[in-house]
């Protein structure tokens, strides 16, 4: 013991003169102590013994006690266990905003390397267009917001990248450039021991996205659909330096799920030599909008492009909200700490994009205005891309007080025609009542079935047949044909893409 203590009190000296000449303003962390630490063993093996006072051993002792106390602060690291994790359904659209994470060019410990191209530029086929509002039941005193899409709408729709997976044979690189546009895919030649952290749990890279997959897409999507959720994740996570804070796992995520992680794993988007943020939804209202229109980041490869499957098989396309307006006048002066006019149909005034057709800002009462985004959370609205109908009480019936159940009515999509495209991809969303028929039809390809099957596809159903077609827009009066709504219902919105 005598042998060894001039030894560490010429180490601690050199350590304590070392956090001294650095200023009291220096924060040493876990790593930096150990840099510090080899570095003066290092000095210290080559300088031999060096002369040290007693006051100068007291205080470098207080100093290497100082930093091993702050060591121990520093791995103490939450550490959650999987029970923690809420076990919610597929699609779960996360609500972080670009703004929330890191900044700054992203530090890549490997050497990455292009990834051979496998696109296929599949062809979209001829899209039955059943794009039509929903019909609204029209009660005094009672709002109707319906929405269009799951989510904040910005970059890859999940949904989306299924259906394109699905019924236009895209490779996962195909589904991946569409949504990320200027983007390129590299491989960051990922080691089985390499970890990242997710919600304070931190493990290996192919178990974390494997289960952060698992958590949003399922595993009975498409396996490119798979493949192009587990690169975004991956990527995600790596835009903000190994840490995805802001998504979920789910513990035992099928074999299926593994493998599609595993054919991918390490492989990650990049802009501009740096990690791209892949943000990600459940599914966009036919169209992803422009980042800028949600958040206010303005990312070049977060732009507006088609998801064009979304309008006409997506079950969160046209879901209609019904709250009555006292309730509605809870919630908003709840969340804007605001006193609402007595004329509800003033409370809600939206401002579209013209190019998507998303809600860019709100104008509560001519009292303040809003992202478009922030108010759908506030209502706790499915997306942002979304129009707003109100029934006026009768004239002098005053708006009573208290509040109310709010009721959530989804699409309803069983009359959906089965289409068969010219990639001999048969679509099965038909009548679920009838599986087998419709697949023995979709499933021969001959010219005559295909011909047969285009002009059912054409003609509405028996359901349907008083629409007088289809329509993109939602003006100030209601939709002509698409939306059976009462003409003393006003109609708070303006142009919807």
């Amino acid at each position: 013991m005598k042998t060894e203590t001039p030894f560490k009190r010429t180490v601690a000296a050199i350590a304590g003169a070392v956090i001294a000449f650095t200023g009291s303003g220096y924060t040493a962390s876990a790593a930096d102590t150990a840099a510090t630490t080899t570095a003066t063993t290092t000095a210290s093996t080559a300088s031999g013994t060096a002369e040290s006072t007693s006051d100068t051993d007291t205080a470098a002792v207080e100093t290497t006690s100082a930093a091993e106390e702050q060591e121990e602060q520093q791995i103490e690291w939450y550490k959650a266990t999987l029970d923690d994790y809420d076990d919610s359904l597929s699609l779960i659209s996360y609500e972080a905003s670009p703004e929330s994470g890191s900044s700054g060019t992203k530090k890549k410990s490997k050497k990455a390397t292009p990834v051979e191209l496998n696109v296929t530029g599949g062809y979209v086929g001829d899209i039955p267009f059943f794009e039509s509002e929903p019909e609204i039941e029209s009660t005094p005193g009672k709002f109707a917001i319906v929405t269009y899409g799951w989510g904040h709408g910005v970059g890859m729709s999940q949904n989306g990248a299924n259906f394109y997976a699905t019924y236009s044979d895209w490779t996962y690189q195909d589904i991946l450039f569409h949504y990320y546009p200027d983007t390129y895919l590299m491989d960051t030649c990922v080691d089985e021991d390499d970890e990242i952290t997710v919600n304070g749990v931190k493990g290996d890279v192919l178990s974390m996205v494997s289960q952060i997959v698992f958590n949003e897409v399922g595993g009975s999507m498409s396996y490119e659909a798979i493949k192009a959720q587990a690169v975004a994740v991956y990527t995600y996570c790596m835009y903000h330096n190994g840490d995805g804070a802001d998504l979920r796992c789910k513990p035992h995520p099928p074999q299926v799920v593994v493998d599609a992680v595993s054919d991918v794993l390490g492989q990650a988007l990049f802009y501009n030599d740096d990690y791209a943020l892949t943000m990600f939804s459940a599914s966009s209202g036919g169209i992803t909008a422009n980042c800028y229109e949600v958040f206010w980041a303005d990312l070049p490869y977060l732009r507006s492009v088609s998801s064009d499957y979304d309008a006409c098989y997506d079950p969160h396309y046209g879901t209609v909200t019904y709250v009555d307006d006292f309730q509605l006048r809870n919630m908003i002066e709840k969340a804007y700490n605001i006193k609402l006019s007595d004329e509800p149909a003033s409370w809600i005034q939206p401002e579209y994009s013209d190019e998507t057709g998303y809600v860019t800002y709100v104008n509560i009462d001519d009292q303040l205005t809003v992202k478009g985004y922030e108010f759908k959370l506030a209502l706790n609205l499915k997306s942002s891309k979304f129009n707003v109908f109100y029934t006026p009480r009768p004239e002098g019936e005053a708006i009573p007080h208290g509040s109310s159940e709010i009721e959530v009515v989804d699409a309803d999509y069983r009359y959906t025609p089965g289409v068969v495209y010219p990639n001999n991809q048969p679509t099965n969303i038909g009548d679920p009542k009838e599986p087998e028929e419709t697949t023995e039809e979709t499933t021969d390809t001959t010219e005559e079935t295909t011909e047969e099957t285009s002009e059912s596809a054409s003609e509405p159903t028996s359901e349907t047949e008083t629409s007088e077609g289809p329509t993109e827009t939602a003006s100030e009066a209601p939709v002509s044909g698409t939306t059976d709504i009462p003409q003393d219902t006003v109609t708070v919105s303006s142009t919807l893409q």
